[in-house]
């Protein structure tokens, strides 16, 4: 079985080189070939796309920025969302009916941090019209403040997004898409993969088959998910440093 970590909190250079990696390993066992090859060549064209926008980056801090508050914007959002929902599991919190309207209209609208960055951003805007009237509940469940910093963040990458189609048009680059888009479109095909592999790996006939590839791919994932944990860990130290700093 492959493990998985999450890719979500990997940079963009890093991610780039998760990607490299993978794909060495999916051509040097190419195992479900047939079966797979359509995703392998979308991953391909992820990664192409990935050395694009990545080059395009190192030259524009403003693309950059707007990628910062894009992943912002859905934290915060899954923020949101994952405190209504804690709430619906207990019936008997005082605030349980409101948090079942507004978890209505959160399902009803849709996860946008799934979708294209113009899209997500449509999608925001309606969640905020739609949980206007409903402002009395919000703020009962707790969750007001924050929508209004989810609203907030939503503009400032709007703005944004302005902004960085300003440069790429002037850069004439306006046929590159963002690192963050292509890393959406590259985590469903990497999942998708991933899935299909480990599904057909509890198959006796197909185990040896799997075996050397499902050990490569799990060094590799092993590997950035300690650089993620020495990463927090490092954050952590930091942040005791400048409390006891401080309290001094």
């Amino acid at each position: 079985m492959i493990i998985k970590f999450n890719l979500s909190h990997l940079r963009n250079a890093e991610y780039f080189q998760f990607l490299v990696s993978v794909c060495e390993i999916f051509e040097k066992f190419d195992t479900e070939g047939d079966t797979l090859s359509l995703l392998y060549v979308e991953l391909h064209e992820c990664l192409r796309d990935a050395e694009i926008a990545l080059a395009v980056e190192r030259k524009n801090a403003k693309v950059r920025e707007k990628n910062d508050a894009d992943r912002y914007r859905d934290k915060l959002h899954g923020k949101l969302f994952n405190y209504v929902k804690a709430i619906t599991y207990d019936e008997k919190d005082p605030c349980f009916d409101d948090a079942q309207t507004i978890m209505r209209i959160l399902k009803d609208v849709g996860n946008p941090t799934k979708l294209a960055e113009n899209a997500e951003s449509a999608v925001l805007t309606t969640l905020g019209n739609r949980l206007e009237p409903y402002r009395r509940q919000m703020e009962t469940v707790g969750v007001q403040k924050i929508l209004d910093a989810l609203l907030e963040a939503n503009r400032q990458f709007i703005a944004l997004e302005i902004e960085c189609r300003e440069v790429t048009t002037a850069q004439n680059l306006r046929m590159i898409p963002s690192m963050s888009e292509i890393r959406k479109r590259a985590d469903a095909v990497y999942r998708t993969i991933i899935n299909v592999i480990n599904g057909n790996s509890w198959i006796p006939a197909k185990g040896d088959e799997y075996r050397e590839m499902i050990a490569a791919i799990n060094v590799l994932a092993t590997k950035y998910d300690q650089l993620l944990m020495a990463r927090k860990s490092a954050a952590a130290k930091a942040k005791e440093k400048t409390v006891e700093t401080t309290a001094k």
